[in-house]
């Protein structure tokens, strides 16, 4: 708690904790998941995953992914770690959210022409791969 920092001009305020899961091949139990979710909504925070293992995480935890995205307001999943697709992320989160990160997306010049080929792998990844 002592970490936070408050809406001062000296400092970037603290509106966001971001967890990862596995992180350095330690998976995060749920129950830590539910704790964390409790402390951003006492500190009106956010709480994001960097998800780039999740499925991993999932598989050692005997849940379904969804299991783990719930605590979360916003992940990132990497299609390409532990998933075998050539390239691609995922960020998930509400609509809103992901309107938000399409604009900015936009604003600085982001995206890819024609990427229909790298989106088939990813979808067969997360589709055929997943147990």
């Amino acid at each position: 708690e002592a970490a936070i920092k408050p809406d001062d001009a000296h400092f970037a305020r603290t509106r966001l904790l971001s967890l990862e899961n596995t992180i350095n091949g330690k998976v995060i139990p749920l129950s830590y998941l539910a704790e964390a979710r409790e402390f951003v909504n006492k500190h009106n925070l956010k709480l994001h995953l960097d998800g780039a293992r999740v499925f991993n995480a999932a598989v050692a935890l005997d849940v379904p992914v969804k299991d783990i995205g719930q605590y979360f307001d916003s992940m990132t999943i990497c299609l390409s770690k532990g998933l075998a697709a050539p390239v691609g992320s995922l960020l998930l989160g509400s609509k809103e959210y992901i309107a938000k990160a399409r604009r900015l997306r936009k604003m600085v010049g982001g995206g890819m022409r024609q990427a229909g080929i790298l989106a088939a792998a990813g979808k067969l990844a997360i589709t055929e791969q997943v147990a």
